[in-house]
């Protein structure tokens, strides 16, 4: 399954020291506060030669539990968006919309620790620490289009996500703008336009009316 260049979103170290607390442990914290937080973010594709293959600017929005909107809004409008059961995928300039069952399509890559406090995603990935920020990697690389996930922070707030899929090819996002808001008025469900060809990728029984 192919997500778009959007998303072409962590070894569990333990340590029981008085000085250190486990890397899970750490992230976990850092992240609980993400519940409703917007950004707007310049984005870099790069190949495994690191040659810049694309670059575009968008915004984000993240609300626990498994809620998101990832949109470019330049050069061309392409948008990611979940409600939690349900992840849509729209380019407006191929006229079309895919939809995926969100458990399936984010919670198994390690972008979804960034919308999700629940032990169950979690056990699914390694974390590892790095200079200022972690490293998120699936323990089963088989069900995932993405290889591994680097998070960056300054003090705690959330800087830059970089994405490598399959293919080794990165896709960086610089963050700014940041903000916080708790009581986000935002409807995570895509309403689709009308004269768009819909490409429905879910499992049958997901689907409405069955």
């Amino acid at each position: 399954m192919k997500i778009s260049k959007l998303v072409t979103l962590f070894a569990l170290i333990s340590s029981f020291t008085l000085i250190a607390e486990p890397v899970e442990t750490e992230l976990r914290k850092l992240l609980v506060d993400y519940d409703g937080f917007t950004a707007e973010f310049n984005q870099q594709v790069k190949d495994t030669d690191n040659n810049v293959l694309h670059s575009a600017s968008g915004q984000l929005v993240f609300k626990q539990p498994g809620q998101f909107i990832w949109e470019i809004v330049a050069p061309e409008q392409e948008l990611l968006m979940s409600n939690g059961d349900t992840l849509w995928w729209f380019n407006p300039f191929l006229e079309q919309v895919s939809i995926f069952d969100a458990k399936d399509a984010v919670a198994t890559t390690p972008f979804a620790l960034l919308v999700s406090q629940q032990d169950e995603v979690w056990n699914k990935f390694t974390i590892t620490k790095l200079e200022s920020g972690f490293l998120v990697k699936p323990k089963n690389e088989n069900n995932s289009q993405v290889s591994q996930l680097a998070i960056y922070f300054d003090d705690f707030l959330l800087k830059e996500i970089v994405i490598t899929d399959r293919t080794q090819q990165t896709s960086s996002y610089e963050l700014k703008k940041q903000a916080f808001k708790k009581k986000l008025n935002v409807n995570f469900n895509f309403d689709i336009p009308a004269d768009i060809e819909i490409d429905d990728q879910r499992p049958v029984k997901t689907k409405p009316g069955k």
